[in-house]
């Protein structure tokens, strides 16, 4: 029984190496094609040390879903983006990713509301894992059952052969213009664009707290500007991005009186380099169409801004692309006067009008403060009890 036992496990460890659905070995026995990260804070420490990409991508959820890659690494591009990140925790990334001599570029999409005072929460498993513990690797890439799983699925995806992967899938990163421009016509009533009010309600109540404490962090700043500082010792090219905020959530970050956290921001943000600004009243702000949630843009006009990031040809082949494309905003040292005042003046349009984005917000905040005015009351009388 012992022995059996023992057969079972390292048959298990060994299917497990060899299926490698989380690139965290060197096997390829399957095409990485088939490959579908379902964990990213889990597999992406271990892809990072093994892929050795020339690209990569950082940032929050936004970047992970806004630039998808399906393998979690393609064509030389790795998006590392993980879910909730923190600036420290994108710094331990880039530690890591500066090991790989082939690296020479990382796409970093810097999110406002990790510059919070708040915005600091402990992971201990990615921790671990990011320093490449050995009993955390074990456990995780050879010894889990979850490994395991995505194993067979990526087995039982190989089966059925490339031709049922979607373009989308297969296509190179970023995708090409063509591509993108379909998949703007393609994913239309998909995400926020079929939203009913109740969902809307729903996501600006869960994205509340990403500002209900805002209080803008120096040493937040100072994490962001020694990890850029890392990156550029290591001669590898840093391209910023602030990435696109619905207006929904603008509205939010208006209304609840963080406009000039916002603007604080990105004049600290230029101080360290130039960026490419997306969070604003533009014309992607109240095109539904372009989003999945409240907070999340989708994958054609996230790969847009990729191409545009990296200098490649975006011509404008329909209106959604032109749309992207002039929404984006360069700012550096001498511009962030001009993009802030022109940025005012879109915000004070758009908020003198009475929109749908206006009333869900106002009425998110009223329903957020009922709540703690009665979360306040509750402690009273338990107190006074």
């Amino acid at each position: 029984m012992f022995a059996l036992t023992g057969v079972l496990i390292a048959g298990g460890i060994a299917l497990t190496w060899l299926l490698n659905p989380f690139g965290a070995t060197r096997s390829r026995f399957i095409d990485p094609i088939f490959r579908r990260i379902k964990r990213e804070r889990l597999a992406t420490p271990y892809m990072l040390r093994v892929a050795q990409p020339e690209t990569i991508l950082l940032g929050s959820s936004r970047v992970l879903m806004g630039m998808r890659i399906e393998q979690g690494e393609r064509d030389g591009v790795m998006n590392a983006a993980i879910k909730g990140a923190t600036l420290k925790q994108i710094s331990r990334i880039v530690d890591v990713a500066l090991l790989n001599p082939r690296l020479k570029r990382i796409i970093w999409g810097v999110d406002f509301f990790a510059f919070s005072t708040h915005w600091k929460f402990q992971d201990p498993a990615f921790d671990a894992r990011i320093a490449d513990d050995p009993a955390m690797r074990l456990e995780d890439t050879l010894l889990s059952l979850d490994a395991l799983g995505d194993g067979f699925d990526l087995f039982k995806r190989s089966l059925r052969g490339r031709s049922r992967l979607k373009a989308t899938v297969t296509a190179a990163v970023p995708w090409p213009m063509e591509l993108i421009c379909n998949e703007y016509v393609n994913d239309r009533m998909d995400g926020l664009d079929v939203g009913t009010p109740k969902q809307i309600a729903i996501q600006l109540h869960q994205i509340w707290y990403l500002y209900r404490r805002y209080e803008f962090s120096q040493a937040q700043l100072e994490i962001f500007r020694d990890t850029a500082q890392r990156i550029r010792a290591h001669n590898v090219e840093l391209l910023l991005f602030v990435p696109p905020m619905s207006e929904y959530e603008l509205e939010l970050i208006r209304q609840s009186g963080h406009w000039g956290d916002l603007e604080k921001f990105k004049r600290a943000l230029v101080t360290t380099a130039p960026f490419y600004d997306f969070a604003a009243y533009n014309e992607m702000a109240p095109r539904d169409e372009y989003y999945l949630q409240v907070i999340h843009f989708k994958a054609a006009p996230g790969h847009q801004i990729m191409r545009m990031l990296l200098g490649a040809d975006t011509p404008t082949c329909n209106e959604d692309a032109r749309s992207v494309a002039q929404s984006a905003l360069r700012v550096d040292a001498a511009s962030i006067d001009r993009v802030l005042a022109a940025e005012a003046q879109m915000r004070d349009r758009a908020s003198a009008q009475d929109s749908r984005y206006s009333r869900a917000a106002a009425e998110a905040l009223r329903y957020s403060k009922a709540e703690m005015t009665a979360g306040d009351s509750d402690e009273s009388n338990s107190g006074e009890r």
